[in-house]
């Protein structure tokens, strides 16, 4: 017998050991690797010198079979799940359960990937999938025939799973683990959307819009969704379908939330056609408010995945106290704003920016998927909300450094990727510009806007400890921590440059805000590695393989870990609902979910309006309008962008609509007697909206002293065939 030496192992074995050990930090979790099975007979002694054991006799084997004969060929078996696939897709539209195709596609998704060890692993990665082919999809749609017939989108997305399973040889299988972590994450994203949607959870249907349409821009992304939906297609494929109900600057603005939205929407709806506006408004505010509790989900569950390869029963508590509090700050803290104002590009953005750091910076084995889930992460980003792309870009590069190895291990592959490589970077650079094409960043960073900062202590506090969790010894040594801590510097390099910029070019912070948020995200995910800072048993080996603690004693331990980060968070009030207008925050010992759902902060209080503007024919006679019926002008501005909405005729208002921001005083007016200058100024701005609009419009008001001035000025202008409508 002879044994070999360990250091006579060729040179190629010892150059391939980063890259080994890349593949086993990336998906270690993934297939754990099976015990060797032993016989204790006699075949597992060591035999004496100079004897040698027999050889056991090998099993017999079966008798050889033609394939027919044991099944049908793999041709036959995938044609005939397409057709399956068609048929569960024409069933479910004849019985009205279109939802259950989406369904289905989700799942399928989630049982055909291989990311992870968990199942909501595996669902997290279908969800970044699904994003980034219904971003790239929506190509597809703008330009078939059948646009947003849920037949034919869920038919065409199972044909395709059938297809990948088929050509991969995978089977369709969701593993059974399901980590304490993860239900503490999706307690917390079902807890963020209850609390996001409490305040439209009771009331009437025009009540309800006091709140789901509190600021204009969710009604204008909501007008963009619009034109997608009713269009099949992106604005700038078939502009001319949407042309009437489109705002300006929406052929170019990138919609890859609009269209995800659109396609998720023809299943739910169940129709190609999207329906009443106002109908199909309530929808998509329930998107908005899933796509935040993906963000507190997705988020909590990222910061588990960065605690490292495995999570075993020695972390299970540090990385529940982790996954509950991060889930707890967002669902109740500051992002909870991002709700009321409106901010739904950004929230959308920012799930596939915290969802992709994670399945970028611990990827599954397989390299092609790998590249998948990057390049749809990427894509639903950029054409989510573009400023957010340089933080995407960073994780992307940090993930291409660290992982460099892995990527390259075979010389007969280097040429391949290599072109990959490329391939990729020229995606980094064309898709940016396809993206923002008719915008530029530049300017945008000097738009003015309304939105909350958050406060600089939780900015600093975020950075400080994701860098101990990331920098710690035994956190930094993991291939995924050196990548997230690359891609968090990077990402604050640049917002700490822009922030020096626009200090001495710009007063406005409106997207420098957004793009702060962003880094605090990451910075969120980035707290996972906290977890590797809790200690080791210093006990034997033998010790350490004790049986698990009863049931109920676990379930316990888990329950005061979490509820012990949700106050350690913030999360709980102990104060009454308390606002401090003038620095815009929550007072001492309140939330902004306290605030919020509350009911009596933020409010609209305009549905009275609505209810009887509707009876009078506004939303539905198809006639060009402008409100001017509050004593608010951002509540003027909504009821107009409501009205243009409401009758798909928003472009014909286009020009005007804007200026309604700044129409204040418009009711109670004195019949007789000197008006306000504030009033007077509002009445030559509708005057002005009279004589120059382009096609005759109707102004609607709610004072009968505004409603007789009007009239007699539109008497005097009488090519103006302005309508003066009284509602009260």
């Amino acid at each position: 017998m002879h044994e070999q030496n360990p250091a006579a192992a060729p040179p190629a074995a010892a150059g391939s050991s980063t890259a080994v050990a890349d593949d086993v930090a990336a998906g270690a979790e993934e297939a754990p690797a099976e015990p060797p099975i032993t016989d204790r007979g006699t075949h597992n002694r060591r035999p004496a010198p100079g004897l040698r054991l027999p050889r056991l006799p090998r099993h017999p084997r079966l008798p050889h079979l033609p394939l027919a004969a044991i099944t049908t060929s793999r041709p036959t078996r995938t044609t005939a799940a397409i057709a399956a696939a068609w048929l569960f897709a024409i069933a479910a539209h004849a019985a009205h359960l279109d939802l259950a195709t989406l369904l289905l596609i989700v799942l399928g998704t989630a049982a055909l990937n291989r990311y992870g060890s968990t199942v909501l692993d595996r669902v997290v990665a279908a969800v970044v999938l699904l994003a980034g082919c219904g971003v790239v999809g929506g190509l597809v749609i703008s330009y078939w025939p059948w646009g947003l017939e849920p037949v034919a989108v869920g038919g065409s997305a199972l044909s395709t799973l059938v297809l990948v399973a088929s050509a991969t040889r995978r089977r369709f299988r969701l593993p059974m683990r399901f980590a304490a972590a993860d239900g503490i994450a999706l307690l917390s994203g079902g807890a963020a959307v209850l609390i996001a949607a409490w305040p439209t959870l009771r009331g009437d249907f025009w009540k309800r819009f006091d709140y789901s349409a509190l600021l204009g821009d969710r009604l204008r992304q909501f007008a963009m969704f619009d034109a997608v939906r009713s269009g099949h297609s992106y604005a700038f494929a078939h502009f001319d379908r949407i042309s009437a109900q489109a705002l300006p600057g929406t052929r170019s603005y990138p919609s890859g939330m609009q269209m995800v939205y659109a396609i998720v929407d023809c299943f739910v709806h169940g129709d190609a056609t999207p329906g009443a506006p106002l109908d199909e408004f309530v929808r998509y505010y329930w998107y908005t408010l899933i796509s935040f509790g993906l963000l507190v989900l997705i988020t909590a569950w990222a910061a588990r995945r960065m605690a490292g390869p495995t999570v075993g029963d020695r972390l299970r508590l540090p990385s529940v106290f982790i996954t509950a509090g991060v889930g707890a700050f967002l669902a109740t803290g500051y992002f909870l704003s991002y709700v009321w104002q409106g901010f739904d590009s950004v929230v959308f953005a920012s799930v596939f920016l915290v969802a992709g750091m994670a399945v970028i910076l611990r990827p599954p084995r397989n390299i092609w998927e790998q590249a998948l889930f990057a390049g749809s992460a990427f894509v639903a980003v950029a054409f989510g909300h573009p400023l957010l792309i340089p933080h995407i870009t960073f994780v992307l590069v940090a993930a291409l450094v660290v992982y460099r190895h892995r990527l390259l291990k075979r010389r007969s592959k280097r040429l391949l990727f290599l072109l990959i490589g490329v391939a990729g970077i020229a995606v980094l650079v064309v898709t940016p510009l396809l993206a923002v094409s008719g915008l530029s960043i530049g300017t945008r960073f000097h738009t003015d806007g309304f939105i909350i900062a958050l406060p600089w202590h939780v900015v600093l506090t975020a950075a400080a400890a994701a860098a101990i969790a990331l920098a710690n010894p035994a956190t930094r040594r993991l291939p995924h921590a050196k990548a997230a801590l690359g891609a968090l510097a990077a990402t604050g390099g640049t917002q700490i440059a822009l922030q020096f910029y626009l200090a001495h070019h710009s007063s406005t912070r409106y997207y420098v805000e957004k793009s702060l948020n962003g880094l605090v995200l990451m910075c969120l995910v980035g707290l996972g590695g906290l977890a590797t800072l809790w200690p080791a048993p210093r006990t034997r080996p033998a010790a350490r393989k004790r049986t698990k603690l009863w049931w109920p004693i676990r379930q316990a331990e888990t329950a005061i870990a979490a509820v012990t980060a949700v106050l350690a968070a913030g999360a709980v009030a102990f104060a009454p609902p308390y606002i401090n207008w003038p620095r815009f925050q929550p007072g001492t010992d309140t939330t902004w979910a306290q605030l919020w759902t509350s009911g009596r902060t933020f409010i609209a209080d305009y549905g009275h309006q609505l209810r009887a503007q509707d009876r009078a024919g506004v939303y539905t006679d198809g006639r060009p309008t402008i409100v001017a019926s509050s004593a608010y002008g951002v509540l003027n501005l909504n009821m107009s962008l409501l009205a243009g909405i409401a009758n798909r005729n928003l472009h014909s208002v286009s020009g005007q609509i804007n200026r309604t921001t700044d129409l204040y005083g418009l009711t109670n007016l004195p019949a007789k007697g000197e008006w306000s200058p504030q009033s007077k100024a509002s009445l030559k701005i509708l005057e002005h909206i009279i004589t120059s609009n382009k096609v005759p419009v109707r102004i609607v008001v709610a004072d009968k002293v505004l409603a007789a001035k009007l009239e007699d000025f539109a008497a005097q202008h009488p090519r103006t065939k302005v309508e003066i409508l009284f509602v009260r």
